[in-house]
C-alpha cells in the first residue's frame, strides 16, 4: 500500500510538472553591414526613423554592389537566459622578452673573454605571451515582457589582427630578430533594447578602421537584430 502512494505521489508530482508553462525560445539575429559613410548619413536625414526600413535600405545597397554584407549569425536561447557564440581564431603572441645580455661573468673584477664575438640576443627568446581571440564573439540575454516585447541585451564583437608592428629591429648573422607586436583592430558595441518580435532593428553604426592608426571616414558598419519567438517543442 505504501508503495502504491508512493508510485501516484511521483505520477502526480509528473504530471504537474509537465502541466508548467516552458520558457519561451528566443531565435536572435545579427548582422553586419559596410555602407558608404554618405549613404549612412542621408539615411539619418531622412523621415524614417523605422529600422526595417532602413535595413531594407541597406539590403538594396548590397543587391547593387554598393554596400557588403559582413557578417550574419544567429543564436537561441529561452527567455531569461543568456547564450554566448564565438567563431574564433586564438592570436598566440609574445608579451616579454629576456633583455639582451653579453657574453662573459662580471664581478667586482670583471673577467670578460672574446668581447669581439657578439652572442645570439637573448630577447630572440619570448618569457610571457597572451592570447587574442580574432573573429566573432556574440553574448546575448534576452526576455519576453508581458506585453510581447522582446528585451535584449547585446554585447556582440569582431577582432581583426590589422598588422605586425616593429618595436625593435635587429638583423645579425642569425637572422633577422626583431620585435614585433600584432595590432588588433575591435568593433564592439555594448547595450540593451526593446524589440518587436520578427523586425528588424538597428542597434549601433561603427567606424572601421584601415590598416593605419587613423579612422575610416569613408565607411560604417551597421548592426542590424532581430528577435523571433519559436513555437514552443
Amino acid at each position: 500500500m505504501k508503495s502504491l502512494l508512493i508510485a501516484l505521489g511521483l505520477l502526480t508530482g509528473g504530471i504537474a510538472v509537465a502541466d508548467q508553462p516552458h520558457p519561451k525560445q528566443i531565435r536572435v539575429s545579427l548582422q553586419f553591414i559596410e555602407v558608404p559613410h554618405s549613404a549612412f548619413t542621408e539615411m539619418l536625414a531622412g523621415p524614417e526613423i523605422n529600422g526595417e526600413a532602413i535595413h531594407e535600405k541597406a539590403l538594396a545597397l548590397s543587391k547593387q554592389d554598393q554596400a557588403k554584407i559582413m557578417e550574419t549569425c544567429m543564436v537561441i536561447c529561452r527567455s531569461g537566459e543568456k547564450a554566448t557564440l564565438e567563431t574564433i581564431r586564438e592570436e598566440i603572441y609574445p608579451t616579454a622578452y629576456e633583455p639582451p645580455g653579453l657574453p662573459g661573468s662580471f664581478s667586482s673584477t670583471p673577467a670578460r673573454t672574446q668581447l669581439d664575438t657578439p652572442m645570439n640576443p637573448a630577447f630572440r627568446a619570448p618569457t610571457a605571451f597572451s592570447t587574442r581571440n580574432t573573429g566573432l564573439t556574440f553574448e546575448v540575454g534576452t526576455l519576453l515582457n508581458s506585453s510581447g516585447m522582446i528585451e535584449l541585451r547585446l554585447v556582440p564583437e569582431i577582432v581583426t589582427r590589422l598588422r605586425l608592428e616593429t618595436w625593435m629591429e635587429h638583423v645579425d648573422q642569425w637572422g633577422d630578430g626583431s620585435m614585433r607586436m600584432p595590432i588588433f583592430e575591435a568593433l564592439r558595441c555594448n547595450t540593451a533594447i526593446t524589440v518587436k518580435p520578427g523586425k528588424f532593428e538597428l542597434v549601433s553604426a561603427l567606424t572601421p578602421k584601415v590598416n593605419a592608426p587613423v579612422p575610416e571616414v569613408s565607411r560604417k558598419i551597421l548592426v542590424f537584430v532581430r528577435a523571433d519567438v519559436l513555437p514552443t517543442p
